[in-house]
């Protein structure tokens, strides 16, 4: 069979049939279904389609929904998927979908596993963490598909299963509710999660070693809610990076996509109303539900996330430069549980973040001293409570007779120039508890100015502003933290502002926030002199 181009799909250059690993010889004889793909090249779990084959499904890859014309040209034979779905008939292990609503994650899944069931033998559990009926989960996507492809003849649904006559066989169960169930299961070739953001660690600890025959997929299928989860934790933060400069990521076990609506061509008219009122009427909820953004603030938040959002590459929406002081922060973690954190920046602009869990106190300030020379930085400033009081006897073996700035920070010492005005009204020892709630809150007005800057147009001195470059190495997990540190209420001094301590955050499930926390020491360095540096400038003044 040749190469052939359909409507705006990518060039398909192979016939290629749904196969695990197992001989040619047993593969569609009882149902006579072939694919035709090319997405994964040799490494596809497809074979060549025989000579002669009459019943070829041909998979097209589509940026754009075809035009009229284009239709025409299309048979009921012929499979339209988005483009960003090109490379899931790769063989990997954990195949990972991850995006808003309207994306056609599920479709698409859907989509590719009744054709590999049709084409050759394939058991696959459709599983989530909860599930108390069939109506809970995907059995009534799968028998849709089955028709929408025209293979009822072959599929047998049931209330409970849906089963091909070659002996594939499509099985729904909940994990936690069945936990007995999961572990006894045997030659699964398919394990698609849906809902998957639920699915707990204790139930992947569960799931993931009772997929274990040969060649054995897991699928994920999931819009994040928050970024402490254990399915956020496993198959998108280890990724951040690639996900956050291209939307896809792919090692020897992995492929992870970041799929929203605005990737798929057939995105129908009425979810775009419904999703154009929330963006207008709730932008917040908007990010989450169709944008794929894991769960923001409470109402106790300190920084809104729309404001952190705000501040993503403001020095390049904004044409500002970098320029000035070069200060890192650094949290050496208290306890071997809680992540090490640094943060460094430029003037306004955060230029690093990233954060580990290995070593200990020693490594881990070697590793920030190495980072401060590596950046050139001015000043270093760390958690000074707890195994931080070393840092500073430390870094100054390190660095001999280097010129680099280093100050402890200990939050429960009183505010800064607690004689000084806050915004022209109250002296700072009576808004502020403690210096922790101080600095905080400072960063916090830094990441108001560029909402107000980028998204409503207001000029602001760029020394004033914060921006978060978008290549920052653990971007979502400080943005996800920055949002979730609250102001406590309810205590004592109600009428000063207090932060929830790192203790009181872990009893409601959040780890501690080394990278926020290294961020706000990182804005927490001395005061300068007047002429250490020129004042930052806009490419265009005036842009409001």
């Amino acid at each position: 069979m040749g190469s052939r181009r359909r409507g705006n799909g990518k060039l398909i250059q192979t016939a290629l049939k749904l196969i695990n690993d197992a001989p040619a010889a047993s593969t569609s004889r009882e149902t006579g279904v072939h694919v035709f793909d090319a997405s994964a090249g040799e490494k596809g779990v497809f074979l060549p389609v025989p000579d002669g084959a009459e019943s070829v499904y041909t998979l097209h890859y589509l940026d754009d929904a075809p035009n009229e014309e284009q239709r025409d040209g299309y048979t009921e034979q012929d499979v339209l998927l988005p483009s960003v779905v090109s490379g899931f008939t790769a063989r990997k292990r954990y195949k990972v979908w991850e995006g808003g609503r309207g994306s056609a994650k599920s479709r698409s899944a859907a989509t590719l596993l009744v054709l590999r069931a049709a084409s050759r033998k394939t058991r696959v559990l459709c599983t989530r963490e909860l599930q108390h009926s069939i109506a809970e989960s995907v059995h009534k996507l799968i028998s849709d598909t089955v028709s929408r492809l025209k293979l009822d003849s072959l599929f047998t649904v049931t209330n409970t299963h849906i089963r091909c006559v070659n002996g594939s066989e499509f099985i729904f169960s909940g994990i936690k509710n069945n936990v007995n169930k999961i572990k006894s299961m045997e030659d699964v070739d398919v394990c698609w999660c849906e809902e998957a953001e639920s699915i707990t660690e204790t139930s992947w600890r569960i799931l993931t070693p009772t997929i274990r025959a040969p060649g054995s997929e897991i699928w994920v299928v999931f819009n994040a809610y928050d970024t402490e989860d254990a399915t956020y934790q496993r198959y998108v933060q280890p990724f951040d990076k690639e996900l956050v400069a291209t939307g896809r990521a792919e090692t020897e076990q992995h492929l992870v996509q970041r799929m929203n609506y605005t990737e798929n061509p057939w995105f129908p008219d009425e979810l775009r109303v419904e999703m154009e009122d929330m963006k207008r009427d709730h932008y917040r909820d908007y990010l989450h539900v169709w944008m794929g953004q894991p769960v923001g603030a409470s109402e106790n938040a300190v920084i809104d996330p729309l404001w952190i959002n705000a501040a993503v590459d403001a020095h390049v929406k904004l044409g500002f430069i970098a320029r000035g002081v070069k200060s890192l922060g650094f949290d050496p973690a208290d306890t071997g549980n809680d992540s090490k954190g640094l943060v460094g920046r430029h003037g306004s602009v955060v230029t690093l973040a990233k954060s580990w869990y290995e070593g200990d106190i020693t490594e881990a300030i070697s590793i920030a001293f190495a980072t401060a020379q590596e950046m050139g930085a001015t000043d270093l400033v760390y958690d000074a409570i707890g195994v931080g009081a070393a840092v500073k006897q430390h870094v100054a073996l390190l660095q001999g007779r280097d010129k680099l700035m280093v100050e402890g920070f200990t939050g429960s010492n009183t505010p800064e120039q607690p004689d000084t005005r806050y915004r022209g009204d109250k002296a700072m020892r009576d808004v502020f508890r403690n210096r922790r709630a101080q600095a905080f809150w400072l960063l916090r007005d830094r990441f108001e100015k560029p909402y107000l800057a980028v998204e409503k147009g207001q000029y602001i001195d760029p020394e004033e502003l914060i921006s978060l470059s978008s290549d920052l190495e653990s971007l979502n997990t400080l943005k996800s933290e920055l949002s979730r540190v609250e102001r406590k209420r309810g205590a004592t001094n109600n009428s000063l502002i207090q932060l929830e301590s790192k203790e009181e955050m872990k009893r409601r499930g959040m780890k501690s926030p080394g990278l926020a926390d290294a961020l706000m020491y990182a804005f927490s360095n001395p005061s300068v002199p007047d002429n250490f540096y020129t004042p930052l400038k806009y490419k265009n003044q005036g842009y409001a």
